[in-house]
């Protein structure tokens, strides 16, 4: 009579029959990704919305492992990150990025989105709600809280203009201060722009009766800027590194508090100080 199989024979066996997972490559702000999926359906979901930052794999790409809930226990690792969301769970450490648990494309949108913030703060960027416009050439960043008008400014930009309408990407490429376009978007979504274009200032927003601005000596940047930075950790050693990184884009770029009304004369403000007047 056979042996009866013991629980982890079962496991070893189920794990070497099933399919090997499928990868898709992408590259969100210049920071190549390889996601490797379990889920073919949740891996088809993902081709339909991240389609314009699809690229090849390659060995430089960041490794990022989608699939169940593994019940082999973690080796102690002080620098692991962990973020749960719909009993899902993302943990970053030193040795892999795993998705586990994902069982809907907003989740696995949420996890790119906690994943990236980690990774820009560690390469000189970051993620900022704000709202990108194209206008000549160049990206005018427009951040502030729920409400603040980012949608606002979004549904009044010419068509095609629009990077983001309300995460933005904000990245030093060569010395230069750089918005991404990126995938992740609010109510607007007029249709990914994966493109780079140099900042020409950056305006904290609120809606007023009347159109005005004023610049923000550097000294007072940080605190216009960190409180709509996304990060999700308490994470001392990567919090310093985003502070360098917002003092580095205030001696790169204007930054301005912005009043506005809700109308495009708004702009009129904008290139009289951009323009020194």
């Amino acid at each position: 009579m056979p042996e009866t199989q013991t629980y982890e024979s079962r496991l070893r066996a189920a794990e070497a029959s099933a399919p090997a997972p499928i990868e898709l490559g992408m590259s969100i702000g210049a920071i190549p990704l390889r996601l490797s999926f379990s889920d073919e359906g949740l891996l088809e979901e993902a081709r339909r919305r991240y389609a314009a930052y699809l690229c090849a794999s390659n060995g430089g790409a960041v490794p990022v492992s989608i699939g169940p809930r593994s019940a082999a226990a973690e080796a102690p690792d002080s620098a692991r990150l962990e973020y749960s969301l719909h009993d899902a769970l993302l943990t970053l450490s030193a040795r892999a990025i795993t998705f586990e648990d994902v069982r809907s494309i907003y989740t696995l949108d949420s996890f790119l989105r906690v994943t990236l913030s980690v990774l820009l703060v560690e390469r000189g960027g970051f993620l900022l709600h704000a709202a990108t416009i194209e206008r000549g050439g160049r990206a005018f960043v427009f951040t502030g809280k729920s409400g603040a008008g980012k949608s606002t400014i979004a549904l009044m930009a010419p068509p095609g203009s629009v990077l983001s309408d309300e995460i933005s990407l904000l990245r030093f490429s060569g010395g230069v201060l750089c918005a991404w376009g990126t995938p992740f978007w609010g109510e607007f979504r007029a249709g990914d722009r994966a493109c780079r274009l140099p900042v020409a200032g950056i305006f904290g927003i609120e809606q007023a009766g009347v159109d005005r601005a004023e610049r923000l000596p550097s000294a007072r940047v940080p605190s216009a800027l960190l409180p709509n930075a996304l990060f999700f950790f308490r994470h001392k050693t990567l919090h310093q590194r985003l502070l360098a990184t917002v003092r580095d884009i205030a001696l790169a770029v204007p930054v301005y508090r912005l009043h506005f009304r809700r109308d495009p004369a708004f702009w009129e403000v904008i290139d009289l100080w951009l323009n020194g007047n």
